[in-house]
């Protein structure tokens, strides 16, 4: 992320105050880089989604304010909590689009391979996904968080160490267990399935 932290902090304190100005100017700082974070994640999801990325954006930012009171530590848990929004949001629009097509077209796609996938590339199942990602959460939070905040955030390794308040050394500890682990239920063929 290129955006500077100093100018978004400040904007998200005095947004917090009730500064009139301030909340205009931060979404004028922030949009763009929500708006590439839903882009990305909407390709990365199933083929012919509706949603369109500054849909995802907006009803994002309108959830958002309603978190005005938020105590926002700065630039990193803001977007750690946009993060958070943009699944939640994501997976509310597949699991109703699932409901009318009850599957369709979704493809299994590795995680670490889903970082490289755009376009007519096949789709990551984001409901599979999320019902992995909520059972690595019962059995580490810290790693289904980290993949949380890689997946959804667009944050940097550093930027998610300091989210989580743990090492970077950490991070990519908890990326490489997290991406076995979900590897291990998302596989197409998990152990026990073959004839």
């Amino acid at each position: 992320m290129s955006t500077n932290d100093s100018p978004i902090t400040e904007l998200l304190s005095r947004w917090r105050a009730g500064a009139t100005d301030a909340e205009s100017r931060l979404m004028e700082a922030v949009y763009p880089v929500l708006r590439e974070l839903a882009r990305s994640r909407l390709h990365r999801g199933r083929h012919g989604l509706t949603l369109q990325p500054t849909e995802l954006v907006n009803e994002a930012y309108a959830r958002l304010q309603l978190a005005r009171e938020t105590p926002w530590e700065g630039r990193v848990h803001f977007f750690a909590m946009s993060a958070r929004i943009i699944r939640g949001l994501a997976i509310d629009f597949a699991r109703a689009r699932a409901s009318e097509k009850r599957g369709g077209d979704m493809v299994f796609v590795e995680l670490d391979k889903a970082e490289d996938i755009a376009g007519s590339e096949p789709a990551v199942d984001l409901l599979a996904l999320d019902q992995a990602l909520e059972a690595l959460e019962r059995d580490d939070p810290v790693s289904a968080r980290i993949v949380e905040l890689k997946f959804f955030s667009g944050l940097t390794t550093e930027e998610i160490a300091e989210a989580c308040e743990i090492s970077t050394a950490s991070v990519v500890r908890y990326w490489r267990f997290a991406r076995a682990w979900l590897g291990d239920r998302l596989s197409p063929t998990r152990p026990g399935d073959a004839d």
